[in-house]
């Protein structure tokens, strides 16, 4: 009778140690998921505030990333520094090609303009200074992109009614798309400082005129066939300093470039964007 009563209290003995070591495995395993958790939404949290408070990076580039180089760095404004001329933007169904050789571009930037007759452009490339936690994710589990542009402010809420191209003063221009030309107008920017605008008229794009400001030496004339790539229209003019000093934070250097817009109207009308609306927004801070 005892040995049997031993025998029931060892069993019991037995079944309470199973069971407490149960729950310690239990409690353990809780512990350790609620670590993770925490560790996960503290990450969360700090790839939030570094999103918010790092938002639209306007942060200065090194030199060697955006000014001109034969060996360009991860942030350069496109990958391939030669003489060719990839497409950095569309407009609409059609490739626009960089106005300058890709080894002379410095950056390239979108802006709104206050012009309601203007035709966006839709970039090419990845956004140079979207905010961290977009480029942390990017740079993750994406590839080198071929263009990189900077979204700027300006008037209006289309982000990409106009695209500067930057360059060195005297950098060749060549035509961003097929067609015809049909303006070269000498002009007073502001009413100060001298100025050639260069109209082209995209071909099968009936209505659209794609207009280039701060052009230099221009060598062509109204009525000429332009062709993408190949026609060269004048040269980089240099930028006043008051014009280019936006740009000058990025690039480094006197902020000179290529100002692009495509507006839409009718084939009979001429009109200049400058120095209409288009013109104030690109240097206002």
């Amino acid at each position: 009778m005892r040995e049997g009563l031993s025998s029931s209290e060892a069993l019991r003995q037995d079944e309470l140690l199973r069971r407490k070591r149960r729950q310690e495995t239990l409690h353990r395993r809780r512990r350790i998921r609620f670590a993770a958790g925490f560790g996960v939404l503290c990450l969360i949290v700090a790839g939030i505030i570094i999103a918010v408070s790092a938002g639209g990076s306007t942060a200065q580039v090194g030199s060697q990333g955006l000014l001109v180089s034969s060996d360009p760095s991860s942030s350069a404004p496109v990958a391939v520094r030669d003489e060719s001329r990839p497409a950095f933007a569309r407009l609409g169904d059609r490739n626009v090609l960089l106005p300058v050789a890709a080894r002379d571009v410095t950056i390239i930037a979108f802006q709104p303009v206050s012009n309601e007759g203007a035709v966006l452009f839709s970039p090419i490339g990845d956004q140079a200074n979207s905010n961290a936690l977009v480029r942390f994710f990017r740079g993750i589990f994406a590839g080198e992109p071929s263009v990189r542009y900077h979204l700027l402010d300006g008037d209006g809420t289309a982000a990409t009614a106009a695209a500067l191209v930057g360059a060195a003063p005297g950098s060749p221009v060549n035509a961003p798309v097929s067609g015809t030309v049909t303006a070269v107008k000498h002009y007073k920017l502001y009413g100060k400082y001298d100025d050639v605008q260069i109209d082209i008229r995209p071909e099968e794009m009936s209505g659209i005129t794609v207009s280039m400001l701060f052009i230099d030496e221009p060598v062509v004339s109204i009525g000429e066939v332009v062709t993408a790539g190949k026609t060269m229209l004048g040269k980089v003019r240099e930028c006043p300093e008051d014009l280019g000093k936006r740009l000058a934070v990025y690039t480094h250097d006197s902020g000179s470039h290529v100002f692009m817009q495509a507006t839409e109207e009718p084939i009979s009308s001429t009109r200049s964007i400058a120095p209409g609306a288009a013109a104030p927004s690109r240097c206002r801070r």
